[in-house]
């Protein structure tokens, strides 16, 4: 048989030059059994198709009646001249013609650096971004994707899942700057913005920020978060100790707590745009103090995905861009020059 590319070949050339294949269990083929069935079957003669594959008549043959064994029904009725396809053997021809160009496109898809087909891409996103941002990502990638798998959570979970190779691509706040084998690329930067009750008195300066917390409690993200962390972290250097009260683990539920007046918040504007739906019932202000900001990376293992990871931070880029913070915008035009790349 001469080689194809993408085809391991192990078929006799000749039968007394060469050991029979072993016979095959129920299923149990191989590809070259399925290009000899292929060649037969669109021939329609098994001498023609053995002198196109340089394969003898009896080598032919006995391939065919391997894979007749194998699955257990009979693939062309030899009771006519030319020999046609059963209704099964039709069936079979159509998936091994499926099956062999597969297997030839395997090189490439396998080994190329920018191979174009991935089979199932594995994303993980914060909450703060998850929706409406990934449905809309979704839309622009589905073209070049079959299927993908999405997690959605705290960042120290979704570094977990990434380091296990449970995620192939993460939108997190954290930039994996330790790590040599990783793409990092920054999607966007963003402020922490003061979200207050409707009742609530201005807060123009740090000294309205300290009687803010003397008068309500913070309604702060859990501990074990990277927000929750931040949010702590810049606090205690302005020297505002504030004490636990309420801590969430989904920035809805804060923001639904700072609509029912039962205390204040910090939060980024992709926060805002996932729970909108509390705007209308709270105030947004600019936080008080010196600058708070985070910045959201697209985070991938180097070279594994080709060109994806780059489509994936460009489409991205251009969701954020066009109309993403619209709303935000319009209600508190001062926001607009505090988000950028």
């Amino acid at each position: 048989m001469r080689h194809r590319p993408g085809l391991h070949r192990d078929l006799p050339h000749d039968r007394q030059k060469t050991k029979p294949a072993r016979p095959m269990r129920h299923r149990d083929f191989d590809l070259d059994a399925l290009e000899v069935f292929v060649t037969v079957a669109e021939l329609g003669n098994m001498t023609r198709a053995a002198g196109q594959l340089g394969l003898t008549q009896s080598a032919v043959s006995h391939v065919v009646r391997q894979l007749e064994t194998a699955f257990a029904t009979q693939l062309f009725d030899r009771s006519i001249r030319p020999m046609a396809l059963t209704a099964a053997g039709h069936r079979l021809w159509h998936w091994s013609k499926r099956i062999l160009n597969d297997a030839r496109q395997l090189p490439a898809v396998i080994g190329g650096k920018d191979a174009p087909f991935v089979p199932e891409l594995r994303l993980g996103c914060i909450d703060t971004l998850a929706a409406p941002f990934m449905p809309r990502l979704l839309q622009q990638l589905r073209d070049g994707v079959p299927s993908f798998s999405i997690a959605a959570g705290l960042s120290r979970q979704l570094r977990e899942q990434f380091m296990a190779r449970r995620l192939d691509v993460i939108f997190t706040n954290e930039s994996f700057d330790d790590m040599d084998q990783v793409d990092s690329a920054r999607l966007v930067t963003e402020p922490f913005v003061l979200l207050v009750p409707r009742n609530a008195p201005e807060v123009a300066d740090e000294a309205g920020l300290r009687a803010l917390s003397q008068a309500l409690p913070l309604i702060r993200n859990t501990a074990d978060s990277s927000l929750g962390r931040m949010v702590d972290q810049h606090l205690r250097r302005l020297g505002l100790e504030i004490p636990r009260s309420f801590a969430f683990d989904a920035v809805d539920t804060m923001m639904a707590m700072v609509a029912e007046e039962m205390g204040w918040s910090l939060l980024p504007p992709t926060a805002l745009v996932k729970s909108r739906q509390h705007l209308g019932r709270l105030r947004v202000l600019p936080f008080p103090a010196a600058s708070f900001r985070r910045s959201i990376f697209v985070i991938a293992r180097k070279g594994e995905l080709g060109a994806l990871p780059a489509r994936i931070h460009k489409v991205g880029r251009g969701i954020l861009t066009q109309g993403y913070f619209t709303e935000l915008f319009i209600s508190w035009p001062w926001l607009k020059p505090m988000i950028g790349r």
